[in-house]
């Protein structure tokens, strides 16, 4: 996550995994981890607080203490309606996920904005350095 946080400006460290799922699969975990009925876009888990990160797989060297999934059917759909490419709604849906892994919020109407500024502005500057069309092509489906 060393990566994340230079991205995000945060100063965090630490292990980061990102999954992609199915509509079926998202409205699951939302329902049974976050507690809300439905589909979303984006789910962030921050595990460093409760010290009990998700287990290592084989060839891992430490636990994930960071986890953000995106279920890219609904960015699809919702690039579409803002009329974005598809690769930048993933993007900003990664960068909300490392932003709430660094504290910020979006519940109140001011801490909203603000995050959505840094949104705006981590993206904008991923976007000097990435194709993000050729990170998240949008033939690949999902």
């Amino acid at each position: 996550m060393e990566a994340a946080a230079v991205i995000t400006g945060s100063g965090i460290a630490g292990t980061l995994s990102v999954s992609f799922v199915s509509e079926t699969e998202m409205e699951e975990i939302n329902r049974t981890y976050v507690g809300h009925e439905g589909l979303t876009d984006v789910i962030c888990f921050d595990y460093r607080e409760s010290g009990c990160g998700l287990p290592k797989e084989e060839g891992d060297t430490d636990p994930v203490e960071v986890e953000i999934i995106v279920c890219p059917s609904v960015a699809r759909r919702e690039a579409a309606k803002r009329g974005l490419p598809y690769s930048k709604e993933v993007v900003l849906y990664l960068v909300h996920g490392l932003l709430h892994a660094a504290g910020e919020d979006d519940l109140k109407p001011g801490l909203k904005r603000i995050m959505r500024r840094r949104e705006l502005k981590t993206i904008n500057e991923l976007a000097e350095h990435f194709d993000f069309a050729k990170v998240f092509p949008d033939a690949v489906r999902s």
